[in-house]
């Protein structure tokens, strides 16, 4: 009886060992194009609700939802300051304070249009350029995204617009939502009609 409890603990153990080692099941692959696109689908539609002939705003916090459902709750993120007085980046720790300069880009700005920037090479360029996103897994697991874009938006009190070329730095988690942010504009413009 004992060599029968034996063998079997060797070949149980043998068993254990080979499916520690077999290899994990590789992750569905990341369409990095895709969740580049979503991002700024949703950031533009921050602007796209009304207010209703009784006063009401109507559509502004669904928009808000489905932005910050991108998100991590324990997101960072580095985005342009909203007070003209400020200078440099502002930093945001958490899906809470994200939600405020969300809730602020949405009730304080309107015709949002935000591009992925093009761009044409090559011998012949003949094309009207391409939509260049660069991804690359993390150390730590999940994938970064990174590419450049040309913002322009209203204000809703005065209707001045604006533009902007920038860069976004997206840092998905292996959860698929984004655990950092980060959002440059340089050199803002005031468009002028003409």
């Amino acid at each position: 009886m004992r060599k029968l409890i034996f063998f079997t603990s060797i070949a149980l153990l043998v068993v254990l060992q080979v499916q520690a080692q077999a290899p994990a099941p590789a992750a569905a692959p990341v369409d990095t194009r895709k969740l580049a696109e979503e991002w700024m689908k949703r950031l533009n539609a921050l602007s796209d609700w009304y207010i209703s002939f009784d006063g009401k705003e109507e559509g502004v916090e669904q928009r808000v939802d489905s932005m910050m459902e991108l998100y991590a709750p324990d997101v960072v993120a580095e985005v342009p300051p909203h007070d003209p007085e400020q200078i440099g980046p502002v930093m945001l720790r958490g899906s809470a304070n994200l939600r405020k300069w969300v809730d602020k880009i949405a009730r304080t700005q309107t015709r949002l249009v935000y591009d992925i920037a093009r761009q044409t090479g090559g011998p012949t360029a003949e094309h009207e350029g391409w939509q260049l996103i660069f991804s690359t897994p993390m150390p730590w697991g999940g994938t970064a995204v990174a590419f450049q874009i040309r913002g322009t938006w209203s204000l809703r009190e005065n209707h001045h617009r604006f533009t902007s070329p920038g860069a976004v730095f997206l840092e998905y988690g292996p959860d698929r939502k984004i655990h950092r942010l980060r959002l440059f504009l340089a050199e803002i413009s005031e468009v002028s009609p003409v």
